[in-house]
């Protein structure tokens, strides 16, 4: 299956490499050259999985769309949500008519944005617990085997692309399953980073660090409460039984050593994605009266620090 990754971040890095490995023609396009797609494109990209040596995987790295062979059998969103529309204008010229593309991006909203490019029988959305982090360019370290889930826009659809889409993964060693609700998938992501991103990033702390002491988990627990009654108050059903232990076990056992791509967001003075998670369930909140007055302080935290880079304190 010919892929195109549009990122090259931490995760869309970790799935290059992942599907790389198992045989798939995989290329990354980033909107720019820096220096962790020049180290790519180099020397090759260095994966450490579970403490073990780095591994080399060959793949290229585009930045120029002029550059994308075109051809694709799937394209799988990994940019910045608020970047989604502004990458895909330019890859849009090389996409097929049957060309699918995948959003496995954090925050919700993602999928309405692919559907004014591409048609909606065409677009898939998912979520993912794996986690990964760059530790310096070119190489990156897997921190999260959490599993991905996948289903279509218009359920009922794709299902045979679907399922060859998930054991693709599942042999590339991420582990993968269709679902047949993609608002729970969306949903059941969005958990994920509501708990941890905001969190770990005003800390911090790893996943696991954030709520291995009473008072960050207790802050977590908040968090997801007041999510799941968002959820609930749209008739959303989530893949969790039982979403706020299931969420602090997620961070304690299957995530644990990650770094959220928030927390890296901040230690390199980026834009981060608070509006499209936390922030998504204070208006959500909003819009169906219920208080979410965790989620209001970590986003209004996080925006503190992201509109203070230059003023930040680094040392006495």
């Amino acid at each position: 299956m010919k892929t195109l990754i549009l990122g090259a971040g931490a995760m869309a890095s970790l799935f290059g490499a992942k599907l790389t490995q198992a045989g798939s023609d995989v290329t990354l396009f980033n909107h720019r050259a820096n220096e962790h797609t020049r180290m790519i494109n180099e020397k090759g990209m260095q994966l450490i999985e579970r403490e073990q040596q780095p591994v080399t995987v060959k793949l290229p790295v585009i930045t120029d769309p002029a550059e994308l062979a075109g051809g694709y059998d799937l394209v799988i969103c990994l940019v910045k949500s608020f970047a989604t529309e502004s990458v895909l204008r330019k890859i849009i010229p090389i996409l097929t008519p049957t060309t699918i593309v995948l959003t496995l991006q954090n925050g919700i909203g993602n999928a309405e944005v692919l559907e004014t490019f591409v048609p909606k029988e065409l677009v898939l959305v998912g979520g993912t617990v794996s986690g990964a982090g760059i530790i310096e360019p070119g190489l990156i370290a897997r921190r999260g085997w959490g599993k991905t889930f996948i289903g279509s826009a218009i359920a009922g659809t794709n299902e045979q692309k679907l399922q060859a889409i998930a054991s693709l993964f599942t042999r590339s060693g991420l582990a993968c399953e269709v679902v047949s609700d993609v608002m729970a998938v969306i949903w059941s992501k969005l958990l994920v980073n509501v708990t941890y991103n905001g969190l770990t990033a005003v800390t911090r702390l790893t996943n696991g660090d954030a709520v291995r002491t009473s008072h960050g988990q207790a802050i977590a627990r908040q968090l997801i409460e007041e999510a799941v009654q968002v959820a609930n108050a749209q008739g959303i059903q989530l893949l969790y039984e039982n979403p706020v232990e299931e969420l602090i076990r997620l961070g304690i056992e299957e995530i644990a050593a990650n770094k959220s791509s928030m927390l890296t967001d901040v230690l390199f003075h980026r834009r981060t994605e608070i509006e499209s998670i936390n922030g998504a369930i204070v208006q959500l909140g909003k819009r169906f009266s219920i208080a979410t007055p965790y989620n209001e302080m970590m986003t209004q935290l996080v925006k503190v620090i992201e509109e203070s880079y230059p003023q930040s304190v680094t040392h006495i």
